[in-house]
């Protein structure tokens, strides 16, 4: 568009002033000419009549000019830049003018994103995300219907006004677009996280469905299993709650909310305690004592858990310094500590670690760093740097909840783990049939082919015991023997269940 130049403007308005004035002067003198000088009076007359031309045609080129300008103006206003589609802007406008005039029709308000948009700006420039966007705008614009409404409202986000006739219907339209957007690559797969609210009777504004749109969306984002979701005030509810956390967890960090309890490790041969899994619990001043699954899910989420897990190492390690000096009888107790996937991000984690065991005298050695399996086997190659960096230091590695994701055994052979730990969800479940036990007897077998040390969690019941000790399983943990426990309790556990030895 062009530029507004003050400058040429001003220039242009004064010579049209002068052409103005002089046009009136021609025009005056031609009339005050006597008859006989006709010749003349035919000249000022003609140049008067030639200043009224060009005066209208300047004019007209103005007008026109400034016009498309206008125009420029609205449609800048009005839609979007790269692809072309209608902005949240003219959604808004459109979509109040919708309701003002169909009082019949059903409709839904659907708003999705791109699943890692910024990795794929990432991964293959930014040309192919704006390609990726336009095309989308593109399929929108082919499948939806004339009084429907879509827009880009910001980056990967789009917003949808569809009609809703019924579930089946909306769903096999929404489930098309779907496949539509999901093959655009045959590189890779674009996924979107959709969320729909349907529009009822209630007297909602249009940020209000929108922000419940929204809400949906996020309940399953980054979900690969699923693509979209309809609103339900639970959502709601769960997010409201969600923010009451996200605005306590950092006082709660400051305060010590959150504690340590422990989870003691039986060897299978002697029934001894030989450790324990360290175990996040917040304890808030207004709601008592909430277990992890209340609050780490969203941690994981919002980066949070970050913090939880160096603080919590540090606790750990805090703990075996006092176990040092005043508990003779604890100080071989290795103790594991759970780290999230989120921490792959940074290599100079061992480096970190290492530094706080520094600073309360601790041996590597005597912790364990637990590293879930989907974590490990999604990020081989980085975790791997990782895991041999920690190990050099003396960290023991554990690979957690082995089983419940799908394995890659010749991944795992590469692994420079110390110890495998079956997921309690699938132990628990194959264990009582035939199938099941010849899987959990294969693992076994696995592991120490392998040279790992197996632990099997959420052990519960005797026959798991002389099951897993039969197909010879070394460590137990589960309420079978003991649940998790304040350290103070379990101080108090391990003293009596060593004088009763």
């Amino acid at each position: 568009m062009k530029q507004y130049n003050e400058k040429k403007f001003l220039i242009l308005s004064f010579a049209l002033f002068f052409l103005v004035i002089m046009t009136a002067l021609f025009n005056t003198i031609s009339f005050s000419l006597p008859a006989q000088e006709e010749t003349m009076r035919m000249v000022f007359y003609g140049l008067g009549f030639t200043g009224i031309f060009i005066i209208n045609l300047i004019s007209n080129f103005t007008v026109a000019d400034l016009k498309k300008e206008i125009i420029k103006l609205r449609r800048l206003q009005d839609f979007d830049s790269l692809t072309g589609c209608p902005n949240w802007i003219k959604f808004k406008r459109d979509f109040e003018n919708i309701f003002a005039t169909n009082q019949t029709d059903h409709y839904a308000m659907i708003i999705f994103d791109i699943d890692k948009f910024k990795a794929i700006n990432d991964l293959y420039g930014h040309q192919l995300g704006n390609e990726i966007l336009t095309a989308i705008a593109s399929m929108l614009e082919k499948q939806l219907r004339a009084d429907e409404l879509f827009a880009r409202m910001a980056t990967d986000n789009f917003t949808i006004l569809m009609k809703y006739e019924g579930y089946g219907e909306f769903s096999q339209r929404v489930e098309n677009l779907i496949r539509e957007i999901n093959g655009y690559s045959q590189k890779f797969l674009v996924n979107i996280s959709m969320g729909v609210y349907l529009i009822g009777e209630d007297d909602l504004d249009i940020n209000t469905l929108s922000d419940r749109a929204n809400i949906a969306k996020r309940s399953i984002k980054d979900n690969s299993q699923v693509s979209y979701a309809f609103y339900d005030e639970s959502m709601r509810q769960v997010m409201i709650q969600e923010n009451e956390i996200e605005n306590r967890m950092e006082m709660a960090l400051r305060n010590d909310e959150f504690e340590v309890y422990l989870q003691p490790k039986y060897l299978f041969s002697d029934e001894q305690i030989i450790g324990a899994e360290a175990l996040v619990r917040w304890n808030d001043p207004d709601r008592g004592m909430l277990p992890p699954n209340d609050f780490i899910p969203l941690f994981e989420k919002n980066g949070f858990v970050k913090k939880i897990d160096t603080y919590m190492f540090e606790e750990v390690c805090k703990l075996l310094e006092k176990w040092k000096t005043e508990m003779d009888q604890l100080t071989n107790m290795i103790i594991s500590v759970n780290f999230s996937r989120l921490h792959l991000e940074n290599m100079l984690l061992p480096e970190e670690l290492l530094a706080i065991t520094s600073r309360y005298h601790i041996d590597p050695k005597m912790i364990e760093i637990e590293l879930t399996e989907g974590t490990i086997f999604d990020n081989d190659v980085q975790m791997v740097d990782i895991m041999n960096h920690l190990k050099d230091f003396g960290f023991h590695i554990s690979i957690d909840d082995f089983g419940r994701a799908y394995s890659s055994l010749n991944t795992l052979k590469n692994l420079p783990a110390d110890i495998l730990k079956l997921d309690k969800a699938f132990f628990s479940e194959s264990s009582d049939d035939v199938r099941g036990k010849k899987i959990i007897t294969s693992m076994l077998n696995m592991a120490k082919d392998l040279d790992l040390i197996t632990v099997a969690e959420g052990v519960e019941t005797q026959e798991q015991v002389d099951f897993l000790k039969e197909r010879g399983c070394d460590i137990a943990q589960g309420f079978f023997y003991a649940r998790p426990m304040n350290v103070i309790e379990f101080e108090d556990f391990v003293n009596k269940k060593l004088k009763s030895t």
